[in-house]
C-alpha cells in the first residue's frame, strides 16, 4: 500500500514533467487530469481537490504533444491502483 509520502513524490515527478513539457514542438494541445479513487480520508491527506466529476489528484494542460504527455504520466502512476489519468483534447 502506498503511503502520503509516496503520493507526494510522484506529485512533484508530475509537476516537474509538465512544466518542462511545454518546451516541445507540436500540436496537439490537451487537458489532462489524474482523477484519485478510494477513501475520501486518504484523498484529503495527500491534497486531492473535490470537483464535481470526483477528486482531482493534479491536473494540467499543454498546448503540444498532448497525447505524449498523456502517455508519460500514464507510465508515472502505473503503480498506483486507485489513479486514473484522463485526457481531453483542446
Amino acid at each position: 500500500m502506498k503511503q502520503e509520502q509516496d503520493y507526494q513524490v510522484l506529485k512533484n515527478k508530475l509537476q516537474t514533467l509538465s512544466s518542462n513539457w511545454d518546451k516541445q514542438q507540436g500540436l496537439d494541445p490537451s487537458f489532462i487530469k489524474v482523477m484519485m479513487y478510494g477513501d475520501w480520508r486518504k484523498k484529503k491527506k495527500v491534497g486531492c481537490e473535490k470537483g464535481y466529476d470526483g477528486w482531482t489528484f493534479f491536473s494540467t494542460s499543454t498546448n503540444s504533444a498532448g497525447y505524449e504527455l498523456y502517455e508519460e504520466i500514464e507510465k508515472l502512476i502505473s503503480d498506483f491502483k486507485n489513479l486514473r489519468v484522463y485526457e481531453r483534447q483542446i
